[in-house]
């Protein structure tokens, strides 16, 4: 079951955001297994927002323990909140 994902945190910032974000996909046409889509913006109240779309929550959760949280680690990055929520609808359109 697809799952969206919703990461934030006051203590993020873009500069945080797009140096973890370098680390752990190096290669953006070689995204992570299971990842369908990637969204990243400031909060309204400060800080920094993360919304995905995954094909499960055990890819997500791969990803995160295995990849996000080590380089979020070494980068010194505080922690931040994780809400998942199984995805009831999406549409992608096509590229013209």
């Amino acid at each position: 079951m697809a799952v969206l994902v919703h990461n934030q945190s006051a203590d993020w910032t873009r500069e945080l955001y797009e140096a973890t974000f370098d680390r752990v996909i190096p290669d953006r046409t070689n995204p992570p297994a299971g990842l369908i889509a990637h969204f990243g913006a400031p909060r309204d109240a400060g800080g920094w927002q993360v919304i995905d779309v995954w094909e499960s929550e055990d890819a997500f959760r791969r990803f995160l323990d295995g990849t996000v949280v080590p380089a979020a680690t070494e980068l010194g990055a505080p922690p931040f909140d994780t809400v998942v929520v199984e995805l009831h609808n999406s549409l992608i359109p096509a590229a013209p």
